[in-house]
């Protein structure tokens, strides 16, 4: 496989943004038998119109969403879009887009499976997953995914913007979806390594265990109710943003029993009243919960380490040539980088070697595969995280 990415600052007119970078793509790349790009853009960007005029240029299919930035090798890009096409003639690729994740969304997210995995004998060697924002709980995806699509890993994220958290959608050649899902994948000579790392430092010593919740809604933490456990830390709970306020304090979990890699949650809303808090992801009933303080060097370590870690693990790999890295990071992260929003794009295009292509995006929650205590790879919901998959 072959890859290359091409950069924009042209958000306007989806026409001449698809001819400049057809036209990049083209210098860097010869297209093979099969080819597929994933396009990552603000989301001022008319993805339907640019994926639609992609497929004319350059004759492919194209699959990603809006974000809060990118990363590519040059470092993290603002008001950008970026897309990266993959090529070759021993690989397949393919997509599919879910029906409306309404009140149906765990059929309508395994019908897409369904449809994936029947188009062909042999299973993906990976997908990759394009989520819409406040549809479902994260763990949703990753679930529901591996449920009809077992033992194949998962990577993606949930769409982002600009902090506006309504203009985030999914593109898949000429459509845009903000309540759909879009599936993409790899067939064939595909040898997939992953990576992630989470932020973990203690903010105080205050592990109690979540004595009720319902998915991504915490009721009980001890023997108090959730918000009453947050103000335990000091922390002020009447506040207006509950996202805003708490990114720098995602909750940490831990399930002693099964793995080895911690759950970590950012708050999403609280409720007052009955002392709630609504999360991302999941928080299941009789894990060990934290909070932590999370500062600009702990994610600049997380993410030199993350990607360090990926690399050693491709190193492993004989006899495959690895051609790109997709990194999926958290807001939240960008959030604590504050004035220093490029860090992470700058420690990235740094490690990164020569003749691999980078292609990343900030989002409003990670999937990746982790390794439990049993030897089991399983795809997980991340918050807080750093993630990459090399293939």
């Amino acid at each position: 496989m072959k890859s290359a990415s091409a950069l924009s600052f042209e958000l306007d007119d989806p026409a001449e943004t698809a001819r400049e970078l057809s036209d990049s793509i083209k210098q860097q790349l010869i297209l093979r038998k099969n080819s597929f790009g994933i396009l990552f853009c603000d989301a001022d960007t008319d993805g339907a119109a640019l994926t639609a005029a992609l497929k004319e240029t350059l004759g492919i299919e194209t699959a990603g969403m809006t974000t809060l930035a990118a990363m590519d090798g040059g470092g993290r890009e603002d008001a950008a879009v970026l897309l990266t096409v993959f090529t070759a003639d021993d690989c397949t690729f393919f997509s599919a887009v879910s029906g409306p994740l309404g009140g149906g969304c765990e059929h309508a997210i395994a019908e897409t499976c369904t449809q994936v995995m029947a188009a062909d004998s042999s299973a993906p060697g990976v997908l990759f997953a394009f989520c819409p924002p406040g549809m479902v709980s994260g763990d949703t995806y990753p679930v529901v995914i591996s449920e009809r699509a077992p033992g194949v890993p998962v990577i993606g994220g949930v769409a982002s913007d600009d902090y506006d958290y309504k203009r985030a959608r999914v593109f898949l050649s000429g459509r845009e979806y903000k309540d759909a899902l879009v599936l993409a994948g790899i067939r064939g000579n595909v040898h997939p390594v992953f990576s992630l790392r989470h932020v973990t430092s203690r903010f105080a010593e205050r592990i109690r265990r979540v004595v009720k919740a319902d998915r991504n809604v915490v009721y009980r933490v001890g023997d108090e109710t959730f918000v009453q456990y947050l103000e335990g830390f000091g922390l002020k709970t009447d506040v207006e943003d509950p996202l805003l306020a708490f990114t720098s304090y995602p909750m940490m979990l831990t399930r002693e029993e099964q793995d080895e890699t911690p759950l970590m949650r950012h708050i999403s809303a609280l409720n007052l009243k009955d002392g709630t808090g609504t999360f991302f992801g999941d928080v299941p009933a009789g894990t060990l919960a934290n909070i932590c303080l999370v500062n600009k060097e702990d994610v600049m370590a997380a993410c030199r380490e993350s990607m360090k870690a990926l690399l050693d693990e491709g190193k492993k790999q004989d006899g495959y040539e690895y051609t790109a890295i997709l990194c999926i990071s958290c807001c939240g992260r960008a959030m604590i980088l504050g004035s220093d929003s490029g860090a992470e794009g700058r420690i990235l295009s740094e490690m990164l070697p020569p003749g691999l292509t980078l292609s990343g995006a900030y989002c409003l929650g990670e999937i990746c595969p982790v390794l439990r205590k049993d030897g089991e790879v399983s795809n997980r919901f991340h918050n807080c995280s750093i993630t990459f998959c090399m293939f």
